[in-house]
């Protein structure tokens, strides 16, 4: 029962501390809090920061530990991107979900804090990153704030769109296509054993935000079975030669019950086996009206 009390206390006093600090940051600036996201320690060196993006779409971060840079740092996105992500997180459901989803069933993982603003309305929600309760949209509508204020660039951990996913077995198909010099399409795919697909926006694609639905399990069991067979084990970790500058990375993974593997390909490099560029462009055939 005290150990119940303590962590109640804590939840409480976590988002008193996340209301005071967006309320301060609305204050500085003039202008309204949209959207927070706050990521605390864990039992290791998980980055300790949160960010706020404000309706005009001011970026405001504030590093404390196991970051690049500590202290508050500001960026600017456009403020139509910062209604766009807004919109998103009504779209998935955002306003709809528990308050906390903090039952631990594993210990020593840290807590991240979301909260959205629509038409007046603040929504907060505490997620413990081992509850597999959570819906599964919101780790990876977490990790999608990250990739649009731009936090890598101030805590120095990269953000992986397609990492994410509490409480099902690890995904069989993956896709992440990184930023180009240019107007490439930035997005993430995940995609389970029963089709459950997850596709994370980030530029430059039909959808921004984060879409959960379903695919036939017998096109992903194709998907699968085919790059097996073209040999996806057996090639390298990554194709990275650069002929050409300024193109995008693609990362594709395949887990069966006997193999993972995953693999980095420079969309300049020529080495590429032809078989890889088919695995790609199956995943991106089943998402194609998201990316457009």
């Amino acid at each position: 029962m005290d150990r119940f009390m303590n962590k109640l206390k804590f939840i409480a006093l976590l988002g008193l501390f996340v209301v005071s600090i967006t309320a301060a940051m609305a204050q500085d600036t003039g202008d309204k809090v949209a959207i927070t996201l706050e990521r605390t320690a864990c039992f290791g060196t998980c980055p300790v920061y949160m960010v706020s993006i404000l309706e005009d779409g001011t970026v405001i971060y504030q590093g404390e530990n196991f970051v690049d840079m500590t202290g508050e740092q500001r960026g600017q996105i456009d403020p139509a991107t910062v209604e766009q992500m807004v919109a998103a997180f009504e779209a998935a459901g955002y306003f709809d979900w528990n308050e906390a989803y903090d039952t631990m069933n594993v210990t020593d993982l840290p807590y991240v804090t979301t909260s959205v603003t629509r038409n007046g309305e603040t929504k907060q929600i505490l997620r413990y990153a081992g509850d597999d309760s959570a819906p599964l949209a919101l780790p990876f509508l977490e990790n999608w704030v990250d990739l649009m204020a731009g936090t890598p660039a101030w805590t120095g951990a990269p953000v992986d769109s397609t990492v994410g996913s509490v409480g099902m077995n690890n995904p069989v198909i993956t896709l992440q296509r990184d930023p180009c010099f240019g107007m490439c399409p930035v997005y993430g795919v995940v995609i389970f054993e029963d089709g459950t697909t997850v596709f994370t926006g980030v530029a430059n694609v039909n959808k921004i935000g984060v879409e959960v639905f379903q695919q036939e399990a017998s096109m992903v069991d194709s998907i699968v079975g085919r790059a097996e067979s073209s040999g996806y084990f057996g090639w390298q970790d990554s194709y990275d030669f650069m002929t050409i500058t300024d193109q995008a990375r693609v990362t594709t993974s395949i887990q069966t019950p006997d193999h993972y593997k995953r693999i980095m390909r420079y969309a300049g490099d020529a080495n590429a086996p032809v078989g890889l560029l088919w695995v790609e462009e199956s995943i991106e055939t089943l998402v194609g009206d998201l990316v457009g």
